[in-house]
């Protein structure tokens, strides 16, 4: 549990930041989670409070909590994301990595595992938020497993 920073003016565009209400705002989120293609989303609850998300739910994988994190964080508009998940079974958490201008999959993998060639274990890491190994950007947080 804690607090998870991300690039504000990076990710999807789900509102306009400067007329939406924190209402409407979690609702949205709330939504673009459901139709991520990650299972149980309905284990979890998520609100929008000055910019900032806050997760909250139980009973789910320690994998599914770290790609539910990075699913509503990679959103245009939201800074940061309070971890208030708990989960059913404790496991080894990942690292996390903040994709930068020029990076490819294949850079990260060196950087982080020393071996550009499991680019694809990041890939599969991030599925189904990323859909395809070329389509990375920077400010996008990625999920860097052990």
């Amino acid at each position: 549990m804690g607090l998870f920073n991300f690039v504000k003016e990076a990710g999807a565009k789900l509102w306009d930041t400067v007329s939406g209400n924190a209402e409407d705002q979690s609702a949205k989120l709330k939504a673009h989670l459901d139709n991520s293609g990650l299972p149980d989303t309905d284990k979890v609850d998520v609100q929008v409070v000055d910019g900032k998300a806050v997760v909250t739910g139980d009973g789910i994988s320690q994998e599914l909590k770290e790609k539910i994190l990075v699913a509503v964080g990679n959103v245009a508009g939201i800074s940061g994301v309070e971890d208030n998940v708990a989960v059913a079974q404790p496991e080894a958490e990942s690292r996390f990595y903040t994709v930068k201008k020029g990076d490819t999959l294949s850079a990260v993998a060196k950087e982080m595992y020393g071996n550009a060639n499991l680019y694809n274990k990041i890939f599969e890491a991030n599925k189904p938020m990323l859909s395809h190994p070329d389509k990375i950007y920077p400010g996008q947080v990625l999920r860097i497993p052990q």
